[in-house]
């Protein structure tokens, strides 16, 4: 293993209201902050309770939201984190976000389905002093017609990549990933979206001079009760976005992403997770020198 990398093996079934607060108290519409105004690190977040997520009409069964709780991201390092499902149930999707407030400086290189028993993700810290991050799995049981199906492409040396994994006929997109074979911290996602009910679709920046891989996968099964995918758009001036598209009632987040539709380098995914058991959160950093459009998503289901 990369003596640079930081490996985390262990991670807890929390509430789902244990996940909100991470970024800001909700994320019910998008705010905009600047950069400056993202400068200072809060405080890390406490760690989790292990308890289990209630099982309600309004959820798949089984649904449980597992995270591993603050992570250290080294500053100058990739570092690599994992959540593990509960025993009998399988990945729907996942994420990675860094706690206490979102920064430039820390980006996401991979996030991905861990198998289907969990998720992991690699994240780049750019800056000069330790941050912290989290990994969270959504997880329920085992759908019909339940598959993880991917498609990998070349991701040449300063050239930004795309890949889409699209599911069997028949079934429909629960959730979906992207990851790089790039350790370096230039190596960063900035687009990874479910782009139809059965596809999912990811962007990565290859700021490197050595050649690597982007895979990108679809998380499959049968199309569950309430089965939705919710978005929002907004224009991003220069600076940081938070945003995060509810779900409808009577339903539970799953998995989620966002998008640059012009799909500029510039335009970076710093976050991108579960805010809560009704809502996906974005986080998005806009290098650029105008404003660009970004759209974040949430798959939902019952």
């Amino acid at each position: 293993m990369n003596p640079k990398h930081v490996l985390i093996k262990s991670a807890l079934a929390v509430p789902a209201a244990a996940l909100a607060h991470r970024w800001l108290p909700r994320i019910a519409t998008a705010a905009l902050l600047s950069a400056a105004a993202t400068a200072a690190v809060a405080a890390p977040a406490a760690a989790a309770r292990n308890s289990s997520a209630a099982i309600t009409a309004g959820q798949p069964p089984g649904y449980q939201l597992v995270h591993t709780g603050p992570l250290s991201a080294p500053p100058g390092a990739e570092s690599i984190g994992s959540a593990k499902c509960p025993a009998g149930t399988v990945v729907w999707g996942g994420g990675a976000s860094i706690t206490g407030g979102l920064r430039p400086q820390l980006t996401v290189n991979s996030s991905v389905p861990n198998g289907s028993g969990g998720w992991a993700a690699k994240v780049n810290n750019t800056f000069n002093t330790t941050l912290q991050f989290v990994v969270d799995a959504v997880c329920a049981n085992k759908p019909a017609g339940y598959k993880i199906v991917s498609r990998m492409v070349d991701n040449p040396p300063n050239t930004q990549s795309h890949a889409t994994a699209t599911c069997p006929t028949l079934d429909v997109l629960l959730g979906g990933g992207t990851l790089s074979t790039s350790t370096a911290l230039a190596a960063v996602l900035t687009s990874a979206w479910p782009s139809s009910s059965a596809k999912f679709t990811g962007y990565m920046d290859n700021g490197t001079t050595t050649d690597a891989k982007l895979t990108v996968f679809a998380i499959c099964g049968q199309k569950p009760a309430r089965y939705a995918i919710t978005s929002n758009g907004v224009s991003l001036p220069p600076g940081m976005l938070f945003a995060g598209p509810a779900c409808p009632t009577g339903s539970s987040v799953v998995d989620g992403g966002a998008q640059d539709p012009a799909h500029l380098p510039s335009v970076q995914i710093v976050g991108s997770t579960v805010q809560d058991a009704s809502s996906w959160a974005v986080g998005v950093a806009n290098d650029g020198q105008s404003a660009e459009q970004v759209d974040d998503y949430a798959v939902c289901a019952a």
